[in-house]
């Protein structure tokens, strides 16, 4: 598995995220995409994110949620 680093994760460009009171919450699409990992087990909750200019809701996660989510290889 590839070790994770909240910081580095907010500066990257190609995930989409949105803080949300003090929180970060990341699109789980775009984390799975990036990590090349199975993230179905991660807990998650809608939120709406402009993503090209349109607003969609979509599924979201915290740090904590994807890290205790992530499958053991």
């Amino acid at each position: 598995m590839t070790p994770l680093n909240e910081k580095l994760l907010i500066k990257e460009a190609n995930i989409n995220k949105y803080k949300f009171d003090k929180e970060w919450f990341f699109h789980l699409n775009d984390m799975a995409y990036f990590l090349k990992e199975d993230l179905s087990e991660v807990e998650y909750v809608y939120l709406p994110m402009i993503i090209d200019g349109e607003e969609e809701f979509v599924k979201c996660a915290t740090f904590e949620d994807i890290i205790r989510g992530r499958k053991e290889l």
